[in-house]
């Protein structure tokens, strides 16, 4: 089956819509939700406003319903539809961040709510969200511009995945940091290092939500725990750690993530010796050889990873030989059995693939390739839209490594289903300018 490439947006302005987790288009498909910048050659600098509104993509024309200042270019400000003619963003409000609602009918904000959207439930009555000032300073995909209320605490209690009755604008903590670094204790850690969570993903039925349980290791690498919980707040599960990134649910009992869990090299940097101040000087050079040991032991090697979501550990790897590299999947909602994927500029050509992965027939087909720009990134701000992280974390960066990867011309494709699986949009800076484009048949 041939499927082509056609563009959603245009510029001059750059267009984007985010992650590779949510549906952009409305449920009759003629409308996909994005967002307008002026500038993508640095990190959004505090109180910077980007426009909110959707595209007419048969007409490539980008309507502009109001503004935020809630952005990472990774994610976006998470905005996505509650029905036909609604969608929910991530913006300001006041003292802290939450979530404005729009109705494409009228082109106008017709609610505002009091925390934040990562994800809408089933039935679109509720939001779980997370701290996006915590991620922030953390060097996650955060929003700059609001401190941390818990920048002092390693793992809050009160602090972690949020539910908002969106009708009522009443929240509730639904899980704490607290609780979700005493699950699983043996693969936790309480080392002076401040924990966070990040990318949740309902699962299809609803039922459950799959996130990211982050936090550094005393060795200074960062350890990742794939968590689920169900959206009553109950039953918490650790379903693999390790070296661990980007996932989608396959259905309702698995999840499948790239990386590495466990083994030789994660146990070994749990060992409480890498803490001690003594060690702690030689810990570049001991790291380096234990990368050459396991490297030649395939103790490194990474693939897609099943993992079934139940309390004892279930996991296998997939795909060996035919996805070799990290990429941003994401599940035909129609049909699970199709994944869509992306994956990192290729070293020599500079160019990212875009594929379908085949589950059962264990097969991928290449759809097309999109050079990534040459374009450097401006530093000159960089004190400002550095703003906020914390200094431990940006000892992990040059100022141009940071500025790239939080800018918009760090641009993976991150390629995103309809609702009814028949086209796929995807963000690419290919043609000089960052747009939104769409394969379909």
């Amino acid at each position: 089956m041939k499927y082509k490439i056609i563009p959603a947006t245009n510029g001059p302005k750059h267009h984007l819509f985010g992650f590779h987790d949510l549906v952009a288009f409305n449920q009759t498909g003629e409308k996909l939700l994005s967002l307008e910048a002026d500038v993508i050659n640095r990190p959004p600098l505090p109180g910077e406003q980007f426009g909110v509104g959707y595209v007419l993509w048969e007409k490539q024309e980008f309507v502009r319903l109001g503004e935020t200042c809630a952005l990472n270019y990774p994610q976006g400000a998470r905005q996505q539809w509650i029905d036909n003619t609604h969608f929910i963003v991530n913006n300001r409000v006041g003292d802290h961040w939450g979530a404005d609602i729009y109705n494409v009918e009228s082109g106008k904000k017709v609610k505002t709510i009091d925390s934040t959207c990562h994800i809408l439930s089933a039935d679109k009555k509720k939001c779980f969200g997370i701290n996006y000032a915590r991620l922030h300073r953390l060097g996650g995909y955060g929003y700059i511009g609001i401190d941390d209320p818990y920048c002092n605490e390693e793992i809050p209690e009160k602090d972690g995945i949020y539910v908002t009755d969106i009708e009522n604008n009443t929240t509730k903590l639904l899980v704490s940091i607290q609780d979700i670094s005493e699950c699983d204790a043996a693969t936790s850690a309480h080392n002076g290092f401040h924990h966070y969570v990040t990318h949740l993903v309902l699962s299809p039925n609803g039922k459950r939500i799959a996130f990211l349980h982050r936090f550094f290791l005393s060795d200074g690498g960062l350890r990742t725990r794939l968590m689920t919980i169900g959206v009553d707040g109950k039953d918490l599960r650790c379903l693999a750690v390790g070296f661990l990134s980007h996932f989608d649910w396959r259905n309702d009992n698995s999840i499948f993530i790239w990386g590495r869990a466990g083994g030789n090299i994660d146990a070994m940097r749990s060992n409480p010796l890498f803490s001690n101040p003594l060690i702690k000087p030689f810990m570049g050079v001991a790291k380096s050889l234990a990368r050459k040991v396991l490297k030649r032991s395939k103790g490194m090697s990474m693939s897609f990873l099943m993992c079934m979501d139940k309390d004892i550990k279930d996991i296998k790897p997939f795909a060996l030989g035919i996805i070799t590299e990290d990429g941003h999947p994401m599940c035909c909602p129609t049909d699970r059995n199709i994944a869509i994927c992306d994956n990192y500029p290729d070293k020599l050509t500079h160019c990212r693939t875009l594929f379908f992965y085949d589950f059962e027939k264990n097969e991928r087909t290449n759809l097309g390739t999109f050079r990534m720009s040459d374009e450097q990134p401006v530093t000159d701000n960089f004190i400002q839209f550095s703003q906020g992280v914390d200094l431990e974390i940006m000892k992990l960066f040059s100022p141009s490594l940071f500025s790239f990867t939080r800018s918009g011309l760090h641009c993976d494709l991150h390629p995103r289903w309809d609702a009814n699986g028949k086209m796929v949009a995807f963000d690419s800076i290919h043609e000089g300018t960052r747009q939104i484009y769409i394969c379909k048949r």
